[in-house]
């Protein structure tokens, strides 16, 4: 399974209008087919309430490092929640106020690329529990001191799967 990673920023501009149009209610998904993937967008009002809280709490921090005079323009840059200051002259850091409510518009939305042919409930439940397996990657790469290894062919990627839970049944073993 190949898939296309797009950033969140570059995704966000790509379906601002198509997003709109959607109007996705709670547990919602719709597909948008886009050249030999489909993209698959969800609405989950948990997430929307999830992604409310954060903001605000990255928020609140941003306005007590403003007040404090700990945030300066050279210590600026855009990751997290930074993308909402706007710098006015030479030392005046302020909200922009117009990002943070179009930030907002997007809260409860989740995006998943595919180009598998499971329906699309399954592929959303599919990346639902892929942290499983970036959990048991992480695992195998520090406690257990397996590396993973990239294969393209099939049976070399089943030989190292094979491997591996040979090193994970010894090391129950043990």
């Amino acid at each position: 399974m190949s898939l296309s990673w797009v950033p969140e920023s570059k995704m966000k501009k790509k379906l601002s209008n198509k997003k709109m149009s959607l109007n996705l209610e709670n547990g919602n998904s719709e597909i948008i087919p886009k050249d030999e993937l489909k993209l698959i967008i969800t609405n989950s009002d948990k997430r929307a309430n999830k992604e409310k809280y954060n903001r605000k709490k990255g928020i609140t921090k941003l306005e007590k490092r403003i007040k404090s005079g700990h945030l300066t323009k050279s210590s600026i840059n855009n990751r997290g929640y930074n993308k909402f200051l706007k710098l006015d002259g030479q030392i005046n850091v302020n909200f922009d106020l117009q990002k943070i409510e179009e930030d907002k518009k997007w809260d409860g939305l989740k995006w998943y690329p595919s180009n598998v042919k499971l329906n699309k409930n399954q592929t959303v439940e599919d990346y639902q529990h892929l942290w499983q397996i970036e959990k048991a990657i992480r695992i195998a790469k520090t406690d257990l001191k397996i590396c993973p290894l990239y294969h393209r062919l099939q049976r070399r990627i089943e030989a190292h799967i094979c491997i591996f839970f040979y090193k994970v049944y010894t090391e129950l073993e043990r």
